[in-house]
């Protein structure tokens, strides 16, 4: 009788190691996922060309950058992102007036340039209000991490990430 008392207390305890190790391995996989996340979030970090002199002195002031875009706009920064990346990206790109964002779909269906409602990292997040961001990430569940200038702070630099299936999520994304 005694054995099979200290027997149950060793079951007992075995299970509550093993209950502590798998909370343990948990607790390690949601904070290394938090962790990701947070690291792509600061991966955008602001390279824009015309940063210096973001959102002032020339924030708002219509002085046009070497892409025909306004300095300090949603535009002339997704224009900026796309030529690091090598795409040659100006407002007349493929021969096409692109300007102003709310126009970036018409012109992305007149140049034959790709879209839809799938993002894929280095895309063009494009929304109707008028805005455009550029895509550092996207997750398994779609959720997308953009950076951008004008949005939040008025001529400046900003990150977020934009769940899928909220009022906020892009109505479609451009693939250069």
């Amino acid at each position: 009788m005694k054995n099979a008392a200290i027997h149950l207390d060793r079951e007992a305890e075995s299970k509550l190691i093993f209950r502590g190790r798998a909370l343990r391995a948990k607790a390690i996989t949601l904070g290394s996922l938090f962790l990701v996340l947070v690291t792509l979030n600061a991966l955008a970090i602001d390279t824009y060309y015309y940063k210096g002199v973001c959102p002032s002195p020339n924030g708002g002031k219509q002085i046009l950058d070497k892409w025909s875009e306004w300095e300090c706009e949603c535009t002339s920064y997704v224009a900026d992102k796309l030529n690091e990346r090598g795409v040659p990206f100006t407002s007349r790109y493929k021969g096409v007036r692109w300007k102003s964002a709310g126009n970036w779909i018409n012109a992305a269906t007149l140049a034959g340039q790709l879209y839809s409602k799938t993002p894929r990292r280095g895309d063009v997040a494009w929304f109707a209000y008028g805005h455009v961001a550029y895509v550092e990430a996207v997750d398994s569940y779609g959720d997308v991490t953009i950076s951008e200038y004008n949005w939040g702070v008025p001529h400046d630099y900003h990150t977020r990430t934009v769940n899928r299936g909220s009022k906020s999520y892009p109505n479609y994304f451009i693939h250069f």
